[in-house]
């Protein structure tokens, strides 16, 4: 199993965001997080990413235990988080957020040597690796014909492509994507799912939480519902969506 989570919980004084969460990931899924809002989605999220520490709880990536590192070091070990609103210089352009991204392809190259490169530049055959590479995350992410622009200029959904393409530079084996589809149109939602079938076949494995029920839906193998900070539900995601449970919790229990 690729990701394993444990018992995970976590509390914010009197008031417990997840409560005994537990379920896996196994390699080459696409696995949805459902839940109204203050399930705990995005709690979860940060947990597993090392952005929010458990209360409780194990998380284990590849067998080995992860609570106490860092999300940096999370990030190097393969398991990547988007952001809902990607954090974006509006005055850099497309590129350039790309090669900052490439951050962790740096330090895994070079390791220490890497601070040799604010002095005398990246060495040609890294440069021309990572060149490469953002090319070919961009063309993925079908923002190649916008590498030149700058941030500021892009729509939200390109600014949301950009977060999606900034986080597959950095190699994820696991990417975990907060609401990647929240205010997007029909258009840009067709595009993101293309990009993230296209991102499956490359090896990567997706775990996406949504409020978009549909678009999930129809995107993810397997899911997880979760309410008031448990999970409720979980298996092949139309059971998942029909579960009395989870109907109740979006809708209340009268059309459940």
């Amino acid at each position: 199993m690729l990701l394993d989570i444990q018992n995970l919980t976590k509390r914010f004084g009197g008031l417990t965001a997840v409560s005994n969460v537990s379920f896996g990931i196994e390699r080459g899924e696409i696995i949805g997080i459902f839940g109204p809002n203050g399930s705990g989605k995005t709690t979860t999220l940060s947990l597993i990413a090392g952005i929010l520490k458990p209360t409780a709880g194990a998380i284990l990536w590849k067998g080995s235990d992860i609570n106490a590192l860092t999300p940096f070091e999370v990030a190097q070990q393969g398991l990547v988080k988007t952001f809902q609103n990607p954090q974006l210089f509006s005055e850099l352009t497309v590129a350039q957020h790309m090669q900052i991204a490439c951050h962790l392809h740096v330090k895994r190259a070079l390791g220490a040597k890497r601070l040799q490169t604010l002095f005398g530049g990246m060495p040609a055959e890294l440069d021309r690796t990572l060149t490469r590479k953002i090319d070919q995350m961009l063309e993925l992410c079908r923002l190649a014909n916008q590498r030149n622009d700058e941030a500021g200029a892009l729509s939200y959904g390109g600014e949301k492509m950009l977060g999606v393409a900034m986080g597959m530079v950095c190699d994820p084996e696991l990417l975990l994507l907060d609401e990647p589809a929240s205010g997007l149109g029909h258009d840009e939602i067709t595009n993101l799912d293309a990009v993230l079938r296209d991102l499956k076949s490359h090896g990567v494995t997706l775990c996406i939480i949504d409020h978009k029920v549909g678009f999930l839906g129809r995107l993810a193998d397997r899911s997880i519902a979760l309410h008031h900070g448990a999970v409720i539900a979980t298996g092949k995601t139309e059971d998942v969506l029909a579960n009395e449970a989870v109907v109740a919790a979006y809708l209340g229990k009268k059309h459940a």
